[in-house]
């Protein structure tokens, strides 16, 4: 992530740094303490942490590793579609984007054919968070805490996760910094 931001998008941005920058979607979930190893969850909160730019990690359930002239699998469409959605709702609500020093982190559950999520309009986006303890979080519906990630996307349902982390321990974002999304 720093590479890319500090070598090559000044190339592509007339000199500057992007404003946001998104990781994935890969192939296999980053739920729970799956984060604190993961790839693409480290470019997102690298971003935030070390270059200031808030970042996204966006991660599926379902797929294996293709090869660069198979023919693109239905649900690399559906994360493509889903991920763009989730940013361009994001950019459209204005800086900052996401408060400082944090990521989010996005899981998508099983989708295309098989599976009962096969369009990008079945999808609901629930904010979850990272960890099944400890750590604050926002309160939700009748006080309750948020879901975890692995209960919102292990759902029989089309529901992606989303978690606001802190960028330095990759682990949940303080509850003021949840509640700011």
């Amino acid at each position: 992530m720093k590479y890319g931001v500090q070598r090559l998008a000044p190339k592509f941005f007339n000199g500057s740094s992007p404003d946001l920058v998104v990781a994935g979607p890969n192939v296999g979930a980053n739920l729970g303490s799956t984060v604190q190893i993961s790839g693409t969850v480290g470019a997102a909160s690298a971003a935030s942490n070390q270059l200031g730019i808030p970042g996204i990690a966006f991660s599926g359930t379902s797929g294996s590793s293709t090869a660069w002239n198979d023919t693109t699998p239905d649900y690399s469409r559906l994360y493509a579609d889903l991920a763009v959605n989730l940013t361009n709702a994001l950019l459209a609500s204005g800086r900052p984007y996401l408060p400082n020093g944090t990521y989010l982190n996005v899981n998508f559950p099983s989708a295309g054919s098989g599976t009962k999520c096969t369009d990008v309009a079945d999808f609901k986006f629930v904010l979850s968070r990272i960890r099944s303890s400890g750590g604050s979080t926002v309160s939700a519906c009748n006080n309750d805490t948020l879901p975890t990630e692995t209960s919102v996307v292990g759902t029989d349902g089309c529901y992606v996760s989303v978690s606001v982390g802190n960028a330095s321990t990759k682990n949940d974002a303080t509850a003021d910094d949840q509640s700011a999304q």
